[in-house]
């Protein structure tokens, strides 16, 4: 199923098309290593400067952020979750959102139980493109784990509360 694509990375706004190789889209980018995308468009975050070209494969561990298009994924394959608004900065981009997680559990020690791609729902993600910030709302807004600065609750001081997000670091952190 091809679907389009719009990726977040350290220096410009990736949009094109992505034949989905999986139920979903987090599934996908979980599983492979580099996504090939078609009539693609990239936008400079310094200048806002687009270039166009008709392919173009991006690693993984390039992509900070990606929003959420296509399926949901099958019905009978969902559990019982509840949200957690949690808020991180990975590079130029800080997203908002809500990480759903099972009942009784604490939001942040589970992130280190998942893959590094991590659906953020009812998210918003804010960048600066040419000096003008930009704040986006979506449905659902995939972060890589990995390459986030620190994750917080939403709710917590800017100071406090924050987990390093790095590899290992994950589980010692959250449990903290």
């Amino acid at each position: 199923m091809l679907i389009d694509f719009a990726g977040y990375s350290a220096d410009c706004l990736i949009s094109g098309r992505l034949e989905l190789t999986a139920p979903r889209l987090t599934d996908m980018l979980n599983d492979e290593l580099t996504i090939r995308l078609s009539d693609v468009v990239l936008e400079s975050l310094e200048d806002a400067r687009r270039v166009t070209v008709a392919s173009y494969s991006i690693s993984r561990d390039e992509i900070y952020a990606a929003k959420v298009t296509g399926p949901r994924g099958s019905r009978a394959l969902r559990i019982v979750t509840v949200p957690h608004r949690l808020q991180a900065q990975m590079g130029p981009y800080n997203v908002l959102g809500r990480l759903n997680a099972a009942p009784g559990a604490n939001a942040l020690a589970s992130l280190g139980e998942r893959g590094a791609m991590l659906p953020l729902t009812d998210a918003t993600i804010a960048y600066v493109v040419g000096g003008i910030l930009e704040v986006r709302d979506a449905a659902t807004v995939i972060i890589n784990r990995d390459l986030a600065s620190w994750v917080r609750a939403a709710d917590a001081e800017p100071t406090a509360g924050a987990v390093a997000v790095h590899a290992e670091a994950v589980l010692s952190d959250a449990v903290r």
